[in-house]
């Protein structure tokens, strides 16, 4: 897919990569620090701590530089990656680089801000955990004890020991991808890496990738609304991105005018693709499980008869002014650099291919179903 700029690989001797591409006359960049480690990749007495040294990262950070930068400066921890991120002025690029390279590597805390920062953590991971108890027991029942199952929101009880154990482990070479986009210097950004290439060359051994499921699989959870998990291969990505725009986007998809127009009306259809541990996981979700036969249905339909030549003309169109606008979303282009996420598809699927990976993906479902 072409943004505007072409990219710039850059890959040291111990493998980290640099990943940028460069667009003229834009004043600002997007740049992040991706870290191939998360909950898949704690042991059972590391819990919670990827989600920790990403707070501990940030923390570090000073305040000094947050202003010169604009203060649009965050992180994430989730299943397979950690990162940090910022959107700055162009010329604070390289500053901003340094200064969280630093951050990442310098001596850790005493136990003492360990244990407070953990504290600091449970009132995020109590808004997460009612997302993420749904989404685990779909996990877990399509797949079992993988890692890739493991629960997301977990309070970290870890001392100083602990987290420099999993960092040293870690923290090396091939884990580490630097991405930006915007009106940048690539030669600035490359110098800015080089003391990165202390870190160690060796690879930990990854988890292997699940199998997919062969057969649907049901839930019941005593709370409100209804959760499908499709789980999908990876190179079925690209059609399933164009399944996702024709069945559930808020725009054009069938699925939500559907449940709008139910007996019972629901307004707001949840979909997000996730790409983690070598797989594809298509998630749907709903607030309220007595309209849940109706998206059963619209799906199934759509399995039967097929999509129309409007449809996907609709749907081409509406990818069209998406890729013009998401050339302009400088963070949104750093998840496909790093190659945490495949590349918007370039064309559409046929509608015989649409049909095919629908009724593939339907077939490996879990749904969790409320009361």
């Amino acid at each position: 897919m072409h943004y505007g700029g072409a990219e710039l690989p850059l890959r040291l001797a111990n493998g980290v990569e640099l990943h940028t591409r460069p667009i003229a006359a834009r004043a600002t960049a997007a740049v992040a620090l991706w870290w191939h480690a998360g909950r898949l990749h704690e042991s059972p007495d590391e819990v919670g701590v990827a989600h920790l040294l990403e707070h501990l990262v940030c923390e570090a950070l000073p305040a000094a530089g947050l202003a010169r930068w604009g203060g649009a400066v965050n992180g994430q921890s989730g299943r397979e990656w950690t990162v940090w991120h910022a959107l700055l002025p162009a010329a604070a690029a390289p500053d901003f680089l340094r200064t969280l390279l630093r951050a990442l590597r310098a001596p850790l805390p005493p136990d003492a801000h360990i244990e407070h920062e953990s504290r600091v953590l449970a009132a995020e991971i109590g808004a997460e955990s009612v997302r993420d108890c749904w989404e685990q027991q779909a996990l877990r029942a399509c797949f079992g004890a993988h890692p890739l199952a493991r629960p997301l929101a977990v309070l970290p009880d870890l001392d100083l020991a602990g987290l420099t154990a999993f960092r040293s482990r870690l923290l090396t070479g091939p884990r580490l991808r630097v991405t930006a986009a915007g009106g940048l210097d690539p030669d600035a950004l490359a110098a800015a890496i080089r003391p990165l290439e202390e870190l160690p060359a060796s690879r930990a051994a990854e988890p292997a990738a699940p199998a997919l499921p062969t057969q649907p699989c049901y839930q019941r959870r005593s709370a409100a609304g209804a959760l499908w998990l499709l789980p999908f291969a990876l190179t079925e990505a690209a059609t399933v991105a164009e399944l996702a725009l024709l069945l559930a986007d808020p725009l054009v998809g069938e699925l939500p005018r559907q449940l709008r127009n139910a007996a019972e009306p629901l307004y707001g259809l949840h979909c997000e693709l996730e790409f983690c541990a070598g797989i594809g996981l298509w998630w749907l979700r709903i607030d309220a499980g007595r309209v849940a036969a109706v998206l059963e249905a619209g799906i199934e339909q759509r399995i039967a008869t097929g999509f129309t030549a409007a449809e996907l003309a609709r749907v081409r169109a509406l990818r069209h002014a998406r890729q013009i606008l998401q050339g302009e979303d400088l963070l949104g282009q750093l998840e496909v650099l790093a190659s945490a996420r495949p590349a918007p598809p370039a064309r559409s699927a046929s509608a015989v291919t649409l049909a095919r990976v629908l009724a593939t993906c339907w077939q490996r479902r879990c749904r969790v179903l409320g009361d």
